[in-house]
């Protein structure tokens, strides 16, 4: 299924926050500049992704690329995360966004990426269990969110981005794996009905590779309604520490 229903339900979960929201809204004709770049064009090497880490270093006021990569690659995993696990959470359908068709925007700045709503595909889980164990709707999405998100992006972004900056796999699949965590925690904020359905999929999609072992999940106090929660705290550490006055994220290992 594609189309003008994949653009409807990406609309719809735009209203959770910035990080959700893809634009359907394209212009006649897409102007060259580097703002304009597909996702596909950056994961085959284009001169943009590297001016972006440089541009990424030097707002954080640090000298060392891999730094820049390491936080750009989060923040844009986070962006590639975000819109999929809504639509699947609150639709019930893994849109795919085409890398071709999708451009995103590469400033600091919360302006939505834009995607071309033809090029969307939106996979119904009950037609590609490729031999997948059924379990709850939750598990079953976990199970396809990951697998289609980390073939579709992030493997090659990953890739594109080690090209350019010295880091290891684990790392960045750290990254992946606390983006993904943060976005569920969003959204769980934003739809609190979905509470029960964020905490089955989180601890389904970081059993999946590559995500498995890239970290765990901590028990926390109970909440007001009686129901646990859970933190996760990486085995890896995403380089903030590196930044001036950065100090440690909240799920990192070096704050263990």
């Amino acid at each position: 299924m594609s189309g003008g229903v994949g653009g409807d339900l990406l609309a719809d979960v735009g209203a959770v926050g910035a990080y959700f929201t893809v634009s359907t809204e394209l212009p006649r004709e897409l102007p060259h500049g580097a703002g304009q770049v597909s996702l596909a064009r950056l994961y085959a090497g284009h001169a943009a992704l590297r001016d972006r880490i440089r541009h990424t270093s030097g707002q954080l006021g640090t000298t060392e690329a891999r730094v820049g990569a390491s936080i750009l690659f989060q923040g844009m995993a986070a962006r590639l995360w975000s819109p999929v696990v809504a639509v699947a959470l609150l639709h019930r359908r893994v849109p795919v966004l085409a890398p071709g068709s999708t451009w995103p925007d590469l400033g600091a700045s919360a302006a939505p990426w834009r995607t071309d709503p033809a090029q969307v595909v939106l996979l119904d889980p009950d037609e590609h269990l490729d031999g997948h164990t059924a379990g709850s709707d939750a598990e079953l999405l976990a199970w396809l969110v990951v697998r289609t998100v980390v073939i579709t992006h992030l493997t090659p972004l990953k890739d594109a981005v080690r090209a350019e900056a010295s880091l290891p796999d684990a790392l960045l699949w750290g990254n992946a794996a606390s983006a993904l965590v943060g976005t569920l925690g969003v959204l769980a904020r934003a739809r609190p009905e979905l509470a029960y359905e964020v905490a089955v999929f989180t601890e389904v999609a970081l059993r999946q590779p590559p995500l498995a072992d890239t970290g765990f999940l901590s028990p926390t106090k109970s909440s007001a309604g009686g129901s646990r929660t859970q933190a996760f705290v990486r085995r890896s550490c995403c380089l903030y520490y590196r930044v001036p006055g950065g100090g440690l994220c909240g799920d990192c290992a070096l704050a263990r």
